[in-house]
């Protein structure tokens, strides 16, 4: 008996999907044709968007490179009295 439900859960839940399915084959099919540029405009902000922060962080790890290689020593330090 389980398997009779089973078995005709399967076959109903295929018959609802398969129109559904042979719908977005038919709308992709129209589509392929087309160039979608809005796409390529959102890519080229974030393109233009993580370079700015990998260069900024690029920027920052240089920065301490360099200031790590020379100890800073104050010109007028603080004596205690």
């Amino acid at each position: 008996m389980r398997r009779h439900f089973i078995f005709l859960a399967l076959v109903l839940t295929a018959c609802l999907i398969a129109p559904t399915t042979q719908a977005m084959d038919a709308a992709a099919e129209e589509d392929e044709g087309s160039f979608n540029l809005i796409i390529y405009f959102f890519l080229g902000i974030a393109l233009v968007g993580w370079t700015f922060f990998l260069g900024l962080v690029g920027g920052a790890i240089l920065h301490i490179v360099k200031r790590s290689r020379k100890p800073y020593t104050p010109k007028h330090p603080v004596k205690c009295k």
